[in-house]
């Protein structure tokens, strides 16, 4: 299972090519995609659905996790996921995890027994930017149901919900869980 397993049927033996983005699984929720490192972490919302991932090892992304228009579900499994800016990328919506669109539904869940998943988000201050851990767009869906949240930055939030004065296209935010710090 930490590997994975890829089985490959052809009806000749032309060359092909198989690319593969993440440690293991296959995105079900029985076999979620396996996350290792920051680069996995952020080819994310690359991946072809169903779209559950499981951390596996603690992560550094350079940048935001832009999920928005999936249906995903993360499980923390114990580990940390934190955002620390590469010095050539300017923050876009200051958080680890991003989800809005209106078919875009993020589920936070740590199936670790010790309940010792992290994200933590930027340490950095920007003027007119709120850092976060997870934030929620106009019609973004965000369940949370464990997890260690922390906002790092002067002005920031764990959580941050950004909607438009519409009624019709506000974030929604579900917390049956976890532990927020700024």
């Amino acid at each position: 299972k930490s590997t994975g397993i890829i089985t490959f049927t052809t009806d000749d033996f032309s060359q092909f090519t198989a690319e593969i983005a993440f440690t293991g699984g296959d995105g079900t929720k029985a076999h979620p995609y396996l996350i290792a490192t920051g680069e996995q972490a952020l080819k994310m919302n690359d991946a072809i659905g169903p779209y559950n991932f499981k951390f596996v090892k603690d992560v550094v992304v350079t940048n935001e996790i832009y999920l928005s228009g999936k249906t995903v579900v993360v499980d923390l499994n114990g580990h940390s996921v934190k955002l620390e800016y590469a010095d050539n990328v300017k923050p876009n919506n200051g958080s680890v995890f991003y989800i809005g669109g209106k078919k875009g539904n993020l589920t936070i869940n740590d199936n670790s027994t010790a309940q010792t998943g992290k994200v933590i988000g930027s340490d950095k201050t920007y003027s007119n930017k709120v850092t976060s851990a997870v934030r929620a767009g106009n019609y973004g869906k965000l369940t949370i149901n464990g997890g260690h949240f922390y906002g790092m930055s002067e002005g920031t939030s764990c959580i941050f919900t950004y909607t438009s004065m519409s009624s019709g296209s506000k974030a929604t935010v579900v917390i049956n869980g976890g532990t927020f710090e700024t």
